[in-house]
């Protein structure tokens, strides 16, 4: 018997309450706590478990917020095991002495690369010292509360209340959630990892009390693929059935509900004390009958996960626990086994496929994936697969009829919409893109880079007050909302702001900040004090914005302020529409000392016309392959009489000069040039000409003529069809006529230029 006197075991859930209790009453076998408590709305009877009566919990957010600032009243010893009703222990053996040396632990997040992996919340080990630190009115809710304390408010609680989170191997040891579990880990979260845990016949019982909610929950349809995986027919068979009985319409269930079927009237009945069928001379009770339980206090591992003698199913199943936990290698390999015994098994040409794709390599994917596809149509996942790599390879179109073929099978799939519209908008069809990103969000309300999508469509549309009240979901997201949660205090809601200091900050890129700066003008100008904070290479170019206090550089001592907000989300608090935008340039400075040594420039002082020229934005840029253009596409530029050619271009793109003909000579930029460097250059020049990345937006900020040239699908902020911007009155746009027709807009840049040599007017 497992001692833990100084731990509370506690359970929060107002839904429930059946499988909560279930989890509290699992969760103590073995195992002595200083108390159990089941805080929730009713009255329940369950000897050993007290209950702690309170108000329902309506949402996700109202439990995550209870949990963060209310918990604290409901736990008097040093910590607590919190779990919820799909997370308990499996395994008292493995406790560790050294888990109550931390205030927090949970399951690792692997997918996280920042150090800030600890963890899931559903089955974790919080200290009281933790729980009194979270009444800091600077800890507020984030998304779930496990995000706030893990990752969000983590620096702040490190910092100031000296909590302690446990490492990765810790929480490995402690419990698994999304990756496979390494040894016996002490519990575990996630409805999904039933099928590891629980006896099929228990869980076949289970799925009674599953609420419409869980039914039509993407986990719940994970579990009845993980019990197919491992031949888990009858309890697959139960789950399909009720998925069905809330969403009669999901293929994908139906599906499965038929595969479960036909397996179970095939597959030959074995009583547990039986020899196992695979031949490996255990008792079936010993080998794979042993799946999901504690069949030696442990979880079942991938080669435990089949019942047929078949090696090929063996192989599939370990191939997909390994790429389900990332282990990319792993699966392939296995992926290959399978396919060197059975070249057309159709499930391993496929993930090898997805495997390839994720590897950008398109030549190796293709084939596999459209091999799967037809012999397995009826999968909407696997079209929808080939849809993605159709995309990636710019074949559009055939991304769209897979996304279509997807929806047909599936219509409940929201990314399959997501994938539809940003197709879609690829081809500029932006009406369509929009009704399909709205049919993902129908879906599922929560999902953020639908949500994300939508505000492009709209913004590109020139919707503005729609689409930037959709703008800011993009803080939800990893990739763009960086540096969200670096700020303490409020964020500033659009309020009067007239006595304040408003902290704008930076969190997208170089471009993206000039443009969006000009609006600390209209703050100052109805009384705030604004302080801007950026990247160091920004910094002395923001400085010089009209209303800007302060400039200070990312990670420099900031000044006390108020409230705060991102540059990008002050157009829908300050309700900016395409008719209101303060198009007033310049709005960015160069000094004096940068203008004198920038008039010394090799392009300047002649008679001829001297360009400035940027060819290639960041490469990671999510569209870089589109919006960017090869140097040597501009050859019929350097032709032209007249002409003398300034490059913009920083970084690894800039060699290229080296290697481009002989009458394609400019002068590069000057060794060590830094943003401001190279906006006093553009100052002495006559003309930039630019494709979409941040030289073009620091040449319309400093009302420099620039010609833009855009790829077929722009983004948002150039809008369609027009060749003016709202936004920089000195700009002129080229599109592309077609996808990828670079070609067309160098001839027409081309004529033009050969205009403006001779008459020396820009326009």
């Amino acid at each position: 018997m497992l001692e833990l006197p100084g731990v509370t075991l506690c359970c929060v859930d107002t839904v429930n309450h059946a499988l909560a209790l279930r989890a509290l009453r699992l969760s103590s076998q073995g195992i002595g706590f200083g108390a159990t408590r089941f805080i929730t709305d009713r009255v329940v009877d369950d000897a050993g478990i007290e209950v702690r009566l309170i108000e329902p919990l309506r949402s996700r957010d109202e439990y995550s917020q209870f949990v963060l600032k209310s918990l604290l009243a409901h736990v008097d010893t040093p910590h607590v095991l919190l779990v919820q009703w799909d997370g308990y222990a499996v395994n008292p053996e493995a406790w560790r002495d050294d888990f109550l040396g931390v205030d927090y632990i949970g399951a690792q997040w692997f997918w996280h690369t920042d150090g800030m992996r600890v963890g899931n919340g559903g089955f974790s080990l919080r200290s009281r010292k933790l729980l009194e630190a979270l009444q800091d009115p600077r800890v507020v809710l984030v998304e779930a509360e496990d995000v706030t304390i893990g990752r969000s408010s983590r620096p702040l609680l490190e910092r100031e209340h000296g909590i302690r989170y446990a490492t990765d191997a810790q929480a490995d040891a402690f419990a698994f959630e999304a990756a496979y579990p390494i040894g016996k880990p002490f519990g575990f979260h996630g409805l999904f990892n039933f099928s590891r845990i629980v006896a099929p016949d228990e869980l076949v019982a289970l799925v009674a009390h599953f609420t419409p909610a869980i039914a039509r929950s993407p986990q719940l349809a994970q579990l009845g693929r993980n019990c197919l995986a491992m031949a888990q027919w009858k309890a697959a068979g139960a789950i399909f059935r009720r998925i069905l009985e809330t969403q009669p319409a999901d293929a994908a269930a139906a599906a499965g509900l038929a595969t479960a079927e036909a397996n179970a009237s095939t597959m030959p009945a074995v009583g547990r004390n039986e020899p196992c069928p695979c031949g490996s001379g255990k008792r079936y009770k010993h080998c794979h009958g042993a799946t999901g339980e504690r069949a030696g206090g442990g979880v079942a591992g991938p080669a435990q996960a089949v019942t047929p003698a078949d090696p090929i199913r063996q192989r599939m199943t370990s191939a997909l626990a390994a790429h389900q936990r990332g282990d990319t290698e792993a699966a392939a390999l296995l992926y290959r086994e399978v396919l060197a015994v059975e070249p057309s098994h159709p499930v391993a040409q496929h993930y090898l496929g997805v495997i390839e794709y994720q590897r950008h390599a398109l030549a190796a994917a293709l084939p596999l994936l459209e091999s799967s596809v037809a012999a397995m149509d009826t999968e909407p996942e696997f079209h929808n697969n080939l849809g993605l790599a159709y995309a990636a390879a710019d074949r559009e179109d055939d991304a769209i009829a897979q996304y279509r073929a997807t929806l047909a099978l599936n219509p409940q799939h929201a990314l399959a919409w997501n994938n539809l519209g940003l197709a879609l908008q690829s081809l500029n069809e932006v009406g369509q893109a929009a009704d399909s990103f709205r049919r993902a969000i129908a879906i599922d309300p929560g999902f953020a880079q639908a949500h994300w999508n939508l505000s492009l469509a709209l913004l590109v549309a020139g919707r503005f007050r729609e689409g930037f009240a959709e703008y800011d979901w993009r803080l939800s997201l990893t990739e763009l909302g960086k540096g969200r949660h670096a700020f303490k205090g409020p964020r500033w809601n659009g309020d009067d702001p007239d006595g304040k200091t408003l902290l704008l900050y930076a969190e997208q890129g170089l471009g993206d900040a000039i443009q969006f700066a000009r609006f600390a003008t209209p703050l100052a100008a109805a009384g705030a004090r604004v302080v801007v904070t950026c990247v160091s290479a920004l910094q002395p170019l923001l400085a010089t914005v009209p209303g800007v206090a302060e400039s200070v550089a990312t990670g420099g001592v900031l000044p006390a302020y108020d409230a705060h907000i991102a540059l990008l989300s002050l157009p829908e608090a300050l309700g900016v529409t395409i008719d209101s935008i303060d198009a007033t340039v310049p709005y960015l400075q160069v000094g004096r000392r940068r203008r004198d040594g920038a008039s010394a420039s090799p392009v300047g002082g002649d008679a001829r016309l001297a360009i400035g020229l940027a060819w290639a934005g960041s490469a990671a840029h999510a569209n870089d392959r589109n919006r960017s253009m090869p140097l040597a596409a501009l050859a019929p530029l350097f032709d032209i009489p007249g002409t003398s050619w300034q490059s913009l271009q920083h970084g690894v793109t800039a060699a290229s000069i080296a290697a481009a003909e002989a009458g394609m000579r400019m002068a590069p930029l000057p060794e060590g040039a830094t943003l401001a460097d190279t906006a006093a250059l553009i100052n002495v020049l006559d003309l930039v000409i630019s494709v979409d990345t941040s030289i073009a937006h620091l040449a319309g900020a400093l009302a420099k003529p620039c010609w833009v040239l855009l790829p077929f699908a722009p983004d948002w902020r150039w809008l369609l069809e027009r060749d003016d911007s709202p936004w920089y009155p000195t700009l002129r746009l080229f599109r592309q006529g077609a996808l990828r027709d670079w070609d067309g807009v160098v001839a027409r840049v081309a004529d033009e230029l050969a205009r403006l040599v001779t008459t020396r007017t820009v326009r």
